[in-house]
């Protein structure tokens, strides 16, 4: 774990998620309670999924991450019986939040996909209540076709009729750069031996660091030629540097991070963004010290929109112990939820069809 703690330390501004994970993960036996937002835990939804069968509907690849969305921290060893409780208490409280989307983390390269038992609760009883679930993927890509392999049996999971509605992939550990990422991606679009691909209209989120100018060998043109949708990480007090904090500081980052991305040799399929936004206290990484206010989550949300973005989300479901403030919850819960193509919004897209499939 201390080495754990010094790459957090040495790696901003993501280090801190990844002290985070790692004693979560730890943490992985213990009783998991998701708290629901302004009410006590026990009153949360109990509907029996298994009456109410029902098909998933076809619809735009965008839709699936519409609106406001939550990570949610899931490890191999967490969730490996099946606890539909857990699952009603997990949809109730992103209901109560005013969510449309969940990202759940349900495979890595050492654990393989082992999201199968938590996807089993939770994608009929999710998408009963009109949240839709997107696999978040941690690859190192060691081994990109291994990598893929898991990422298609993911995608392929099904319970009662219902799949996924998106993977997200955080691409951020070993190899970050082609040729890797590229045969990644293809793997999962066209397929590997022995197992189909996705196609061109299945949703693929790339989940990123948020300044490519500051990654100069990230394959982020890579990712924009098979990825319909940049996630970066916009985790402004993360960053340390005083000018990112308060009202003007969060604007000033999310409008960098938008700038960055229109710039052709990044982006240049001109891919929309949804902001991954910041509700943690980044001190620990040396960050700015206090989680972000409310007045910095909803200017966040207000920018995103201001700037084309298509949706937004927050690292993380909040849950007992990763310290999401009830101020930043009211804030988040508040916030009028939305859709692109709901009243004119984010006039200033990269794209003009949310439907547009990826071009390779």
């Amino acid at each position: 774990m201390l080495g754990v703690m010094l790459f957090a330390l040495l790696t901003p501004p993501f280090g801190l998620r990844a002290y985070l994970e790692a004693r979560a993960q730890e943490q992985a036996q213990a009783a998991h309670v998701i708290m629901s937002f302004g009410r006590p835990a026990a009153a949360v939804i109990k509907v029996p999924v298994s009456a109410h069968p029902f098909a998933q509907t076809a619809r735009s690849p965008l839709d699936g991450v519409a609106g406001k969305g939550s990570w949610l921290m899931m490890f191999d060893g967490d969730w490996n019986d099946p606890d539909p409780d857990r699952a009603a208490a997990i949809v109730d409280a992103a209901v109560r939040a005013d969510l449309s989307h969940l990202y759940v983390r349900i495979a890595d390269s050492s654990h393989h996909f082992y999201g199968a038992s938590a996807l089993q609760d939770l994608l009929p009883i999710a998408h009963m209540h009109g949240l839709s679930v997107i696999g978040w993927i941690e690859p190192m890509l060691d081994d990109p076709t291994g990598d893929a392999a898991d990422a298609l049996a993911a995608a392929q999971f099904e319970e009662q009729g219902q799949r996924l509605d998106g993977l997200a992939l955080t691409i951020e550990g070993n190899s970050t750069s082609d040729p890797n990422v590229g045969q990644y991606l293809s793997g999962i679009r066209s397929g590997i031996q022995g197992m189909n691909g996705l196609g061109d209209r299945y949703l693929l989120i790339a989940s990123t660091l948020p300044t490519p100018y500051d990654h100069p060998g990230y394959a982020y043109a890579t990712m924009s030629r098979y990825c319909q949708v940049f996630a970066p990480m916009v985790y402004w007090r993360a960053t340390g540097l005083p000018q990112y904090s308060g009202t003007d500081g969060t604007r000033a980052y999310v409008d960098q991070v938008f700038q960055q991305f229109r710039d052709p040799g990044v982006n240049p399929f001109k891919r929309p963004l949804t902001i991954t936004a910041q509700a943690y206290d980044a001190a620990p990484e040396y960050g700015t010290p206090g989680a972000p206010p409310a007045a910095e989550i909803i200017t966040s949300i207000d920018e995103t929109r201001s700037q084309g973005g298509i949706s937004w989300s927050y690292y993380r479901l909040a849950d007992a112990d990763n310290g999401v403030t009830s101020e930043e919850q009211q804030a988040i819960t508040s916030y009028p939820f939305w859709q692109r193509n709901q009243g004119g919004v984010a006039t200033k897209a990269l794209i003009a069809l949310p439907d547009q499939p990826v071009a390779y």
